[in-house]
């Protein structure tokens, strides 16, 4: 019984720094509402082959236990991930640029019948039909849960200072400072950077 819910957003932001963050696993509990642990398995924490132990709460269901791996990495293009053990669920990040900004769409499936389980017999019917409505409202709390954890990530990244690039600006008291050096150094009769010595 396998759902799916995606969603988009835009963020004011060049790719590569949208990319960077999500791409960064120690960011992933700041903005995936419910994940309380999101930790590596392996050395290798990005990239393709990457695995991450995840627990995820969620309103109304046992706590999502599973290992997922990164099976598809592009950098500042897209980034996929699906389970390994645990609860099956599966999903990517797709990067588009738009304009001078970044618009991520983000895609999860999953199978609820992994978490709540199924069984034999008589019960076991039951069981599965009442599988059914609860599919339905998991996979609402589901959409729910991607579409505000879109909003936090546009939040975390545009809060994030730009990276312009560009050297940082001497500060007024070291200009103070370097003037007076030189003013010192000229009485002294001393030569100051860039001025030819004088002779006496």
């Amino acid at each position: 019984m396998t759902s799916k819910v995606e969603n988009s957003i835009e963020i004011e932001r060049p790719v590569s720094e949208v990319f960077s963050f999500v791409d960064d696993y120690q960011n992933t509990t700041r903005y995936i509402v419910g994940m309380v642990q999101y930790r590596p398995t392996t050395a290798q924490t990005s990239g393709k082959g990457a695995r991450f132990s995840m627990v995820k709460k969620t309103n109304g269901l046992p706590d999502i236990k599973s290992v997922v791996e990164i099976v598809d990495w592009e950098q500042n293009r897209t980034i996929g991930f699906r389970s390994i053990s645990g609860f099956e669920n599966s999903g990517s990040y797709k990067f588009t640029v738009s304009g001078d900004g970044t618009t991520v769409r983000l895609v999860n499936a999953f199978d609820i019948t992994t978490l709540l389980g199924g069984g034999g017999g008589f019960l076991g019917g039951l069981k599965k039909a009442a599988l059914g409505a609860t599919a339905s409202i998991a996979e609402g709390q589901a959409r729910r849960d991607l579409t505000t954890s879109l909003d936090h990530l546009k939040r975390l990244v545009e809060s994030t200072p730009r990276k312009t690039g560009k050297a940082p600006a001497e500060r007024p008291a070291a200009r103070v400072a370097t003037a007076q050096s030189a003013k010192k150094s000229s009485a002294n009769g001393r030569a100051t950077p860039g001025e030819k010595p004088t002779k006496k």
